[in-house]
């Protein structure tokens, strides 16, 4: 008894067949290299065009230490407006940070130095910020709140002539 095999006939060699299948996945990486390269010239132009563009400043880009910059100037529940700034002081103690005013300018210090074997850590902090017209720098105060948060404060009265310098204490609360 004779069987029929069916026998299927191809022009393409074993090599021949491999090359397809490596031409295949090569077009879907080049595919996706080249997706990626798109999307990173689309970026470089983004950032190409925003580099010359002015924008306004926002300091929490900068990861400023200076909490509310923009309305010093407040009122209290009576109506009373006082100058009111916080700075972000968590990664100093006390003892690291001093206030200031010379003439019309507040100014915010802090320097951290801290040395372990191998290891050494220094940090500085430092903003100016000059005070308005009707502001008297002998009435200011600062506290330093136990989360870090260092807020200057004084009422909004008539100006004064201000001594030259005038070192500030910090209270704890």
């Amino acid at each position: 008894m004779e069987h029929l095999v069916p026998l299927r006939r191809e022009n393409w060699s074993f090599f021949e067949r491999q090359r397809q299948v490596f031409k295949d996945i090569f077009k879907g990486m080049d595919r996706d290299i080249d997706d990626e390269w798109k999307e990173f010239d689309r970026e470089l132009e983004r950032m190409r065009s925003e580099m010359f563009t002015l924008k306004a400043l926002d300091f929490n880009d900068f990861g400023s230490s200076m909490i509310q910059p923009a309305r010093p100037i407040v009122s209290d529940d009576q109506g009373n407006k006082r100058l009111s700034l916080r700075f972000d002081c968590k990664e100093f103690k006390p003892e690291e940070i001093t206030v200031k005013t010379v003439d019309n300018r507040l100014m915010v210090q802090a320097k951290h130095t801290e040395e372990s074997p191998g290891r050494k850590v220094y940090r500085e902090f430092s903003r100016q910020y000059i005070l308005p017209q009707k502001i008297d720098p002998l009435t200011l105060n600062s506290t330093l709140a136990a989360d870090g948060v260092l807020s200057i404060e004084a009422p909004a009265p008539a100006a004064i002539e201000a001594p030259r310098e005038r070192i500030l204490p910090i209270m704890r609360l």
